[in-house]
This record gives structure tokens, C-alpha cells and sequence, in this order.
């Protein structure tokens, strides 16, 4: 679509020369020289003929009103505005093309308006914006729509890729710019074949789109073109408008100055046809070549320069060297006399694309490709050098405390800056990279070196955007490099990857289920039974898997596997040989509350929308053992108890749950729970807006509070309990495909206790509650309700990780920093409970949206 009607300017045309109104008008508009419309108008003489009655009669009208949605203006002109429309119908954005109050009643305009909407829509190739409906609105004036074309105008290319090449054109972006000339006239070339001349061709009315689309915008002073001698009234293939009347009378001049031919210029309405488009074609290829206009000047020079002489030929004014035979094309296109120039947009086309696809083309090519071959390790040399000094800046400034003063912190932040520098500097750099490749393409489509080249980029892309969860990015980059492929990533394109498992015991019968999205959640579908263990490179489609192991005497395993293109699940342990098995437990080892997190790889981090994730990363972490729900208020007061019983009163006192959020308070009125006539703890009233509830999980203790806990229950039960290292509670909460929260990617608030979850008052819940807050595990409650305090201390880099081993890292408990906190809670937003977010408080905070869930490593 055009960026705006053409303004128009009215001048009385007297022996070719411009009035002092044309003069005054330019000395108000700068550019106008460059890029205006004029009007030009002879008196009308005694032996004019008048022109017959013109039909203005308007299309059904339509409400306009009711169905498009007004989005904003776009563009405006002298005879209409374009605005950005919402087709409620549809469920589209489109353009819609709008008389403006004064053009309404204007009969001529009206003409016109409805010959532009029915002559574009009769106009359909891939180059010419299509037209969808026409009508008036309640006011009367007249509206069509079309495809919004959201891009660049030509003109707009043309001064960009001059001001990257320091004011001269490279010799890849000049076959580039003949390759997008080629396809306007093209698609004028197709407008002829159907009977139809533009009259306004010009770089500002061709749009290069966001995709690389080249459409020819405005055609609203386009008409038919003169028949040729003989043929009939309506011959195949010609566009015939519903009103033959002409729209523009003798000696009637309409178009740009700059582009128009000089029978155009001289009104001479007769001489009109195919030729004159070419002209203004000859023009645009000149601007290509040269940088700049043919003619330059005040509007009076312009006129009289296009009137009596042809402009200095191309190759003498262009800032580079013209190939000679581009040079020959448009001056043959620009010759004064029409019978001179190409006889139509179509033969100029295929002298274009003869120089294109020349017999050099290749040598070309693999010189092109050469260069793109520079270009790349300069490009990784500079994201290494980015990547190095973020690497340095982040151990300056994790260094300072926040308190630190900010001229310390600048010395980072320097450093940060400069990394930055850098990678815009290699983006740049790899742009340039993939558009030397693709011209080497433009010379010879089939070029195996380019190919090659691209392919392995857009294979790295598709990995990357696989990585990252982005389907989008991942069918984009799948879809090119389908296109570049030449074999050489074929089995990456099949998609398949390997499983090998083992198991103890051996023999165990392993289902398959594949995870598949329904209503946003992913759901595990069976798909077939593999048979019994050991599985050795078992080929799979790529995508998310939980097997179940089964063995009579052992309880049901739970086993996430991942399946990526061309990758093999193998379950080997960093610095072993052979897999390591899965471990199927007997009922006295696991009780129905507790769940088995597999030996096995993770991916850890890489939410880029979670709070203080950590870069993504594929992490081994060894068999363990984690309590399905937090520990609710009823767990935790026969803990308080106990220590009452045992004469441990002041660690009670200590580790009793207290009111307020934030900092813990002190005093028996504080107290969350309340003490019985016996002293022990109770659940009963406290002045809050929610009672405690026995199945509800535990706040309001500190991190103190909660490794005491683990202690008790550790010497109760005789086994090794401890809190989750925050390593482990992101496995046991996410699986091992990296998803955003427990079910999958979908943020749905009434999955999980978390603001928004339900009516009434914002609060915990019970554990059971929630049901589908699980994670591939069955961990249940990891993205709302409370979140769990970790064994760790909080560091930006994340616990103790060696040779992507996961280590348990507990925290020095005299330690007075912050300790991790992980998952969702009931007083946050859903973006704030997403599986990779990372929290953190004090050893002595409390929060209502804290408490904790107990652990324990199986021996190996």
C-alpha cells in the first residue's frame, strides 16, 4: 500500500513552463523537486470536446462501521487517507483506502477513486497488492480495503543500502537491487498484458516488505491502455472497467514530473500506452544505478529539461561502475520517442533477466562465496571477545554487594557496554554474512557452496529455537534449511533420535508415552511398549517421552526421557562408559507419599521470562528421593510437639510459624499457631483473613526452622532427609524436557494455587487441592501455594556443578546470605511461579509464600 495519496498541486501549463505557483509551492516543500505529483490543466479551448457524462455510481454500501474495527491512520493525501482496519468478520488486519470530505462529492475523484479499487482488484499477481472489498460509508464516501504491506518503500531501500556502501553501491547489493527491478517490472509487465498502464511509477509507490515481497503500490491513475489498431473491444485477458468514460481530459497532465515521459508531460493523452510506464521503469533503474534523479533542479528546470533534452547518461554520473549493458537498458527505456523505448514492461523484464542470468555468473558467485567465507570467522572472533567480557563483567560486579557504590559498578558496566558493542557488531556482521550467501544464490540458484553454507547455519538455528521452545523459530529455520539442504543434514531433517536404557533389575517391560499438548497442557499418551530392558539406541521421532519400567515385587518407575534430532539418550554419567540403570524400588524402600527421581540429564535454566533463570544448561543429577506434597501444618505440629515433649522448648518457640510477612517477629502473640492448656501446639483462630487448615502446607518459617525440621524428621525416621537442593527441586518440578511450569508451557492460573487461581480471599490451600499442578514425577504443588526453601545458598551462578555433575552444596548454616527458594506461591502473579524462577531470603525471613519439601540422595 502507497504511504499516502498523491498530493497534488494544480498548475496552469502555458508553453511548458511552470507557474510562480509551482515555484512557491516548491519553496514551501523542500523535496518536492524529488518526489511530487503535479496536476496541470490547459484552458479548456473553443474546439474542445467535451467529454461525456461520467457514472459515479457507488457499490452496495456496506457497514463499514460495524465490521472494521479503526486501528489508526496510516497515511493521508489530497484526495484520501489510508487507515489500518481490523476485519471483525475475519479476524484480519488489513489497509482501507478512504475518500477524504472533500473528495466525496467530487465527481471526477469519485471516478477515479472507484477505477483505482476496481482496476488493483481485477489486477491479481503476487507483486500487486489485492483488493478485497469496496463500498461507502454512512457519510458517502467511498472506502476500499486491501493486504496491509508493512516494509519499506523502494526509495527508502535505494538511499539505505547507498548510505551503507559510503555512498556508492557494492556490487552484491547492485545485483540485489536489478534482481527486486526485475520483479516490479515484472509485475507492471503482467498489468500490460492485461490491458493496463500505471502512469504513476515511481521508487515511493514500491514497497519492499518485511519478508522480502516487492509489490507495486498506488494504482489509482492507472487506465486502460490504448488498444491496439484492429483488435476487439474486449480481448482476452484485458481488464475492462465498468465505466469506459475517460477520467482524464485532453491536455490533462497527471503523474510525478520526475517519472513521466515527455508525451506525458505534454498531455499528449493519445501517445499513452505501455511505453510510457517503461520510461518511468528506465527512470527507477536509473536511481538504482546512479544514487540519484536524472533531472534536479526547480520545478521550471525540471519541466523545460524534460521537455527539450535526455538526462546525462547513467554511467557518467553514477558513483560506481555501470555495467555497460545496464547502462543500455535504461537508456533504451528512457529514449524521448515512445517508439524507441521497449514496447511494454514485459520485454524490458527479459533484457533484465538476461543480464542476470549471464554466462559469468557462476565465477561470480563462488567469488561471493569467498567473500562470505571471510566474513565468518571474523564474526565468531567478535562474539568470542562479547562473550568474555560479559563473562568478566558479571565476576566484577557479582563481586560488589548491591550497596556498593556506583563508580566501582562502572568499571562493569563499561565492560558491559563493550560486550554489547560487539555483539550488535556480530549481528550485523552475520547479516551481511547471510546476505552475501544468498546473492551468490541470486547468480546461480543451485550453487553447492551456498547451500552448504546456509544450511548449516539454519541448521544451527533450528537447534537453537528447539532449545529455546520456540516453535515458530524452530519451523522457520526447519522450512530454510529444507531449502538449502543438499543431504548433508538429513538426519537432523528426520527428526529422529536414539534411546538406550537399562535398568535394576534387568528385564523390567518398558512402556512408551509421548507428551502431546491438549488444551495446553501436556498430557502423556501411550504409544507402544518397547519391550523389556536393556533398550540399546532404540530410533525414536524427536519429541518429549515418559517411559514406565515395571517389575513384578518393585514398584512402577517413572523415567522423562528426551528425544532430540539426531541425539541419543543414552543415560551415561559424565566420566562413565556405560548407562546408568534405572533403579526400580520395592514397596518397603518407597511409600505412596514419596516419589523416585531417576538417575539421569536435565535441562536446567533457559526460561528467559522466569525470574532470575540460569543460562541453559544440560545437568546430570544422581538418583533421589523427594516428598510429593511440602509438609502441611499437621507435619509440622507434630514436629513443634515433639520438641515440646523432648524439653526443647525454646527451639519450638524458635521455629513456631510467627504472623507477620517479612522479617520474623518476636513474642507469644506472634505466634501463628496457638498453644493448648498442656502446652502444646495447636491449630485454632489468629487474627488473619485465613485459618490454617491441617492439609495445608506450612509458612511463615524461616530457613533455620526448616533445616530443623529436616533434622527431626531425619532422626525419626532414620534415613538421610534434607531439603531440596534447588538443582533437584528444578528437575523434580520441570522433568527433563525444560518446560515452563510442571504441565508444560501454558500459564494457567487455575492449575495451581497462585493469584488468580480462584475467587475469595488470595490464600494457601490444601496440598490436595490443585490436582493438576504435577510434574512428569508427580510432584504436586510446585508451581503455586508455597514456594521451598533449598539447602543451597543463593548464588547468581546457581549451586555447585562439576563436569555438569550436580552437587549437593549445602550452605554453611552460620552463614547470614541469602539461601534459594524455589517455585510458585499463592501471593504471585503466574509469570512469577514459572519452574526455572529462582527466589531467595535470609536465613531468619519468613514469608507467608515460603515453606518447604524434604529430600533424600539414594546411595549410588
Amino acid at each position: 500500500m502507497s504511504r499516502s495519496d498523491r498530493e497534488q498541486t494544480e498548475l496552469p501549463h502555458a508553453a511548458g513552463r511552470a507557474s510562480p505557483e509551482a515555484d512557491t509551492a516548491i519553496a514551501r516543500s523542500p523535496d518536492i523537486a524529488s518526489d511530487v505529483t503535479f496536476r496541470l490543466r490547459e484552458s479548456p479551448s473553443a474546439n474542445a470536446r467535451e467529454a461525456p457524462p461520467i457514472s459515479v455510481a457507488a457499490p452496495e454500501r456496506l457497514s463499514a462501521e460495524e465490521r472494521y474495527e479503526d486501528l489508526g491512520c496510516i497515511g493521508r493525501g489530497g484526495m484520501g487517507e489510508v487507515r489500518r482496519v481490523r476485519d471483525r468478520i475475519l479476524g484480519r488486519v488489513l489497509a482501507m483506502k478512504v475518500q477524504t470530505p472533500e473528495a466525496r462529492d467530487a465527481t471526477p475523484d469519485r471516478a477515479r477513486f472507484l477505477a483505482e479499487a476496481r482496476l488493483t482488484a481485477a489486477l491479481q499477481h503476487p507483486g500487486i497488492v489485492p483488493v478485497h472489498e469496496c463500498g461507502a460509508l454512512a457519510d458517502g464516501r467511498l472506502w476500499f480495503t486491501m493486504k496491509e504491506v508493512r516494509g519499506r518503500t523502494l526509495a527508502e531501500v535505494i538511499a539505505e543500502v547507498y548510505a551503507a556502501g559510503g555512498g556508492r553501491l557494492s556490487q552484491v547489493a547492485l545485483r540485489r537491487a536489478i534482481d527486486t527491478f526485475l520483479r516490479i517490472c515484472e509485475a507492471v509487465a503482467y498489468a500490460h498484458n492485461h490491458g493496463v498502464m500505471h502512469r504513476d511509477l515511481k521508487p515511493a509507490n514500491v514497497m519492499i516488505g518485511e519478508f522480502g515481497e516487492v509489490l507495486v503500490m498506488d494504482w489509482g491513475l492507472a487506465r486502460p491502455a490504448a488498444r491496439p489498431a484492429g483488435a476487439p473491444a474486449a480481448a482476452a485477458g484485458r481488464v475492462e472497467l465498468m465505466e469506459e468514460a475517460p477520467l482524464t481530459r485532453p491536455g490533462e497532465v497527471l503523474g510525478t514530473l520526475l517519472y513521466m515521459p515527455p508525451e506525458q508531460a505534454r498531455g499528449e493523452c493519445d501517445r499513452l500506452g505501455a511505453a510510457s510506464d517503461v520510461y518511468a521503469l528506465g527512470v527507477v533503474l536509473y536511481e538504482i544505478l546512479a544514487g540519484r534523479h536524472p533531472y534536479d533542479g526547480s520545478a521550471a528546470a525540471l519541466w523545460s529539461a524534460l521537455l527539450t533534452r535526455p538526462p546525462p547518461p547513467v554511467e557518467a554520473v553514477a558513483p560506481q561502475e555501470v555495467p555497460a549493458e545496464l547502462a543500455a537498458i535504461c537508456a533504451r527505456a528512457m529514449a524521448r520517442d515512445p517508439e524507441d523505448r521497449y514496447p511494454d514492461a514485459g520485454a524490458l523484464a527479459a533484457e533484465i533477466r538476461s543480464w542476470l542470468d549471464g554466462a559469468r555468473r557462476r565465477e561470480r558467485a563462488l567469488a561471493i562465496v569467498d567473500r562470505a567465507r571471510e566474513i565468518r570467522p571474523e564474526i565468531e572472533a567478535t562474539r568470542a571477545r562479547a562473550r568474555a567480557l560479559r563473562d568478566e563483567a558479571r565476576a566484577l560486579l557479582d563481586g560488589l554487594s548491591s550497596f556498593a557504590p556506583a563508580e566501582q559498578k562502572a568499571v562493569g558496566w563499561r565492560l558491559e557496554d563493550e560486550a554489547e558493542r560487539l555483539e550488535r557488531e556480530a549481528s550485523i556482521g552475520q547479516i551481511e554474512w547471510m546476505q552475501v550467501l544468498r546473492s551468490a544464490l541470486n547468480e546461480v540458484p543451485d550453487l553447492p557452496e551456498a547451500h552448504e553454507a546456509l544450511s548449516d547455519h539454519y541448521a544451527e538455528e533450528l537447534v537453537a529455537a528447539e532449545e529455546a521452545r520456540d516453535p515458530r523459530g524452530a519451523a522457520r529455520a526447519e522450512a530454510l534449511l529444507r531449502q538449502h539442504d543438499r543431504g548433508r543434514h538429513a538426519e537432523l531433517l528426520a527428526g529422529d533420535g536414539a534411546l538406550s536404557l537399562s535398568s535394576v533389575p534387568a528385564g523390567a517391560e518398558v512402556s512408551l508415552h509421548r507428551y502431546v499438548e491438549r488444551d495446553r497442557r501436556l498430557v502423556p499418551e501411550p504409544v507402544r511398549e518397547l519391550g523389556p530392558t536393556p533398550l540399546v539406541a532404540v530410533t525414536l521421532p524427536r519429541g518429549s517421552y515418559l517411559l514406565t519400567l515395571r517389575a513384578p515385587g518393585y514398584r512402577e518407575a517413572r523415567c522423562p526421557v528426551l528425544i532430540e534430532r539426531g541425539r541419543h539418550w543414552d543415560g551415561i554419567r559424565p566420566g562413565e562408559g556405560a548407562p546408568c540403570p534405572v533403579r526400580l524400588l520395592r514397596p518397603g524402600e518407597i511409600d505412596e507419599e514419596t516419589l523416585h527421581v531417576p538417575a539421569g540429564w536435565f535441562l536446567s535454566g533457559g526460561d528467559p521470562d522466569a525470574a532470575d533463570s540460569l543460562p541453559r544448561r544440560r545437568l546430570w543429577i544422581d538418583d533421589f528421593l523427594v516428598r510429593k506434597h511440602p509438609v502441611t501444618n499437621a507435619e509440622y505440629l507434630t514436629f513443634l510437639n515433639a520438641l515440646v515433649a523432648s524439653g526443647r522448648e525454646a527451639e519450638a518457640m524458635e521455629s513456631c510459624p510467627r504472623l507477620p510477612l517479612g522479617r520474623a517477629a518476636s513474642g507469644p502473640g506472634s505466634l501463628r499457631f496457638v498453644r493448648g492448656e498442656d502446652g502444646s501446639f495447636q491449630l485454632g483462630a489468629v487474627p488473619t483473613d485465613v485459618q490454617e487448615e491441617p492439609r495445608m502446607p506450612v509458612a511463615f518459617v524461616d530457613w533455620r526452622a526448616a533445616m530443623r525440621y529436616a533434622a527431626w524428621y531425619a532422626a525419626e525416621t532414620g534415613a538421610p532427609w534434607r531439603l531440596l537442593n534447588e538443582l533437584e527441586w528444578e528437575k523434580a518440578a520441570r522433568g527433563v524436557d525444560g518446560r515452563r511450569m510442571p504441565w508444560g508451557d501454558f500459564l494457567e492460573p487455575t492449575w495451581a494455587c497462585m493469584l488468580g487461581s480462584h475467587e475469595g480471599v488470595a490464600g494457601r490451600l490444601p496440598v490436595d487441592d490443585f490436582p493438576l499442578d504435577e510434574s512428569p514425577y508427580g510432584l504436586r504443588g510446585a508451581a503455586g501455594n508455597v514456594r521451598d526453601w533449598c539447602l543451597n545458598a543463593w548464588k547468581r551462578e546457581g549451586p555447585r556443578v562439576e563436569q555438569r555433575i550436580v552437587r549437593l552444596d549445602p550452605a554453611d548454616e552460620g552463614d547470614a546470605g541469602f539461601r534459594a527458594a524455589r517455585g510458585g506461591a499463592w501471593s504471585t502473579a503466574p509469570n512469577l511461579c514459572r519452574a526455572a524462577g529462582r527466589f531467595a531470603g535470609k536465613p531468619g525471613d519468613r514469608f507467608g509464600g515460603i515453606g518447604l519439601r524434604l529430600a533424600r540422595s539414594l546411595p549410588r
